[in-house]
C-alpha cells in the first residue's frame, strides 16, 4: 500500500475531488438563480476524476520507468516494487472506470470530455511532457477539463455558461505555470519569470474575480483567492532567497493552494450550507495534505 500511495502522488490526490465539485456547484449556481446544491450526481464526476488522475499518474511512472531506473531507482516501478504488468492494469482499469462513470451519470457529454481528459493526458505521459511550455500547457488543460468533469455531470451538456469556462481557464492556467516550473526541479535554478509565473496568473485571477464579485472583502470567493495568492507569493520567494529551498517541495506547496482556490470556485454562489461546507472540507484538507507530504512526495 505503501508503494501504490507513493506511486499515486498521496498529497496531490486531495486537489482532485475540489475540481469537479467547484465545476458543479457554479453550474448549478447559474441554473438555479444562485441556489448552488450538490447531488448524486457530483459523486460520480468525483470518483470520475479521481480515477482519471490516478491513471494518468500511474500512466506517467510507466512512460518514465527508463529514466526513473537511471535517476530515480527508488520510486515505486523503478525499484520493482510494483511490477510494470500491474501498473499498466491499474491504468486501464482506472480509465474505463473514469469513462463509465462520466457517461452514466452525462452520457454523451461525460463521455466526451471524460474521453478529452484522457486524451489529453495520454498525450502528455507519452509525448508533450518533455516539450517545454507545450507540455505545461497540456498539463493545464487536464486540470480545466476535470474542473468541467462536474460542470457536464450537473448540465448533462456541453453548453456551459462563461464564467465556468473562465474559472476552468484560470485553474489550468495556474497548473501550467506550477508544471513550468516544476521542470526545473532537478537543476540548481530557475528563470524568474518562471518563479513569479504561478503568482502572476492568480493575480489575473483575482483582478478578474474583483471586476465580477465586488471588493476583497465582500465575497468569500475574492477573499480566498486574494489568500491562495498570499500562500502562492511566499511559496515563491523561498525560491529567491540566498538559502533557497529545492524546488520539488515548493511544488508540492503549490499544489496543494489548488484547494483555497477550488474553495474560492465553490463559493461563488455561497448562499447554501453545500457551498460554504463543500470551501470549508477542502481548506481543511490543505493542513492533511501538507501532513501526508512529509511521507510522500508529490512532484
Amino acid at each position: 500500500m505503501k508503494h501504490w500511495l507513493q506511486l499515486l502522488r498521496a498529497p496531490n490526490l486531495f486537489t482532485v475531488p475540489g475540481d469537479p465539485l467547484a465545476g458543479f456547484l457554479i453550474a448549478c449556481g447559474f441554473a438555479q438563480n444562485g441556489i448552488a446544491v450538490l447531488d448524486g450526481r457530483a459523486i460520480y464526476a468525483v470518483f470520475a476524476s479521481l480515477c482519471l488522475y490516478s491513471a494518468g499518474l500511474v500512466g506517467n511512472d510507466i512512460f518514465d520507468i527508463a529514466e526513473d531506473r537511471r535517476d530515480r531507482p527508488h520510486r515505486p516501478l523503478a525499484s520493482g516494487a510494483i511490477s510494470l504488468q500491474s501498473a499498466w492494469i491499474t491504468t486501464v482499469i482506472l480509465s474505463g472506470a473514469g469513462i463509465l462513470l462520466m457517461t452514466i451519470v452525462a452520457e454523451r457529454a461525460g463521455l466526451l470530455v471524460s474521453a478529452l481528459l484522457l486524451g489529453s493526458i495520454g498525450l502528455y505521459n507519452a509525448v508533450t511532457k518533455r516539450i517545454p511550455f507545450i507540455g505545461a500547457v497540456n498539463m493545464g488543460v487536464c486540470r480545466g477539463l476535470s474542473l468541467l468533469l462536474g460542470a457536464v455531470a450537473f448540465t448533462n451538456s456541453l453548453q456551459l455558461h462563461p464564467f465556468i469556462i473562465m474559472c476552468a481557464s484560470i485553474l489550468g492556467a495556474y497548473i501550467a505555470a506550477v508544471t513550468n516550473l516544476a521542470r526545473y526541479e532537478t537543476r540548481e535554478s530557475s528563470p524568474p519569470f518562471a518563479r513569479i509565473l504561478p503568482a502572476l496568473v492568480l493575480l489575473i485571477a483575482f483582478l478578474l474575480f474583483s471586476a465580477g464579485h465586488g471588493p476583497i472583502i465582500q465575497t468569500f470567493a475574492t477573499t480566498l483567492l486574494a489568500v491562495s495568492l498570499v500562500f502562492t507569493s511566499a511559496e515563491i520567494g523561498r525560491l529567491f532567497r540566498k538559502d533557497a529551498l529545492p524546488i520539488p517541495p515548493v511544488i508540492g506547496a503549490l499544489i496543494r493552494v489548488l484547494l483555497p482556490i477550488q474553495a474560492a470556485f465553490c463559493l461563488v454562489f455561497s448562499r447554501t450550507n453545500d457551498a460554504k461546507f463543500t470551501a470549508l472540507a477542502l481548506l481543511l484538507a490543505m493542513p492533511v495534505s501538507r501532513i501526508v507530504a512529509q511521507k510522500f512526495y508529490a512532484s
